[in-house]
Order: C-alpha cells, then sequence, then structure tokens
C-alpha cells in the first residue's frame, strides 16, 4: 500500500483591493488647466481696473458709488475664492485619487461668472443725466 501524504487543502481568498494608480495625464491636465485659470484670474483681476471708468460721467446727484465698490468685491473675491477653492479640492482629489482635471475648469467657469457680474454691477453706477 502506498502513502500519500495529505496535502492541506489552501481556503480560497478574495484579491486585495489595489489603490487606484495616479494617473500623469490627469495630474498634467489639472497643473496645465490651473495655470490657464490662474492666467485668467490675473486678466479679470487687471480688467477690473477699469471699472473706474464707469464714474466718469458722473456728477454729484446722478452716480451710486456702492455699485462700484460691489462690483470690485464681487469680481476680485470670486476670483480668489474660485482659484483657492480649485486648488484645495485639486490636492484633495490627488490624495483620494479621484480625477483632478475639472477643478480648474470649474474654477476657469466661476472666474468668467464673477467677472461678468462685476461688469454687470460696474454698469449700473451711471443714473443718466
Amino acid at each position: 500500500m502506498t502513502y500519500y501524504p495529505t496535502v492541506p487543502q489552501q481556503q480560497w481568498q478574495p484579491p486585495q483591493p489595489q489603490q487606484p494608480q495616479q494617473r500623469t495625464w490627469d495630474l498634467l491636465l489639472a497643473i496645465a488647466l490651473y495655470c490657464a485659470a490662474a492666467l485668467l484670474g490675473l486678466l479679470a483681476a487687471y480688467a477690473t481696473c477699469f471699472f473706474a471708468f464707469a464714474a466718469d460721467p458722473c456728477s454729484a446727484t446722478n452716480c451710486r458709488d456702492g455699485y462700484l465698490t460691489a462690483a470690485f468685491i464681487v469680481s476680485w473675491c470670486g476670483t480668489a475664492l474660485a482659484l483657492l477653492g480649485s486648488l484645495t479640492m485639486i490636492i484633495l482629489a490627488a490624495i483620494k485619487r479621484w480625477y483632478m482635471w475639472y477643478w480648474p475648469v470649474l474654477a476657469g467657469v466661476l472666474i468668467v461668472i464673477s467677472f461678468a457680474t462685476g461688469v454687470s454691477l460696474a454698469s449700473q453706477v451711471y443714473t443718466g443725466p
């Protein structure tokens, strides 16, 4: 009689979940788009200096200065919040291994919206003769 040693049966182990790999194209695209959003923010901040021209035809009785102040605040704060929020979310997305490229795109859209809102407010400064 031949004796065969028993081999212990191995239990089936489920595969260990792997963390998704960081996508190089996503990181490079996020950096490039964030730089573009930052340049757009600089351009918007520079263009807000021309909001003061909205008050050129004003006299003592037909000008609403509060709108001009609001135009500067909305444009500058909107740009700053868009860029800082986007940078924060890019860092969080990198840590969590989420897609990162759309956060700078969202920042660019918010910069355009805040600048357009500032232009709209600045156009309300002069009430007419």
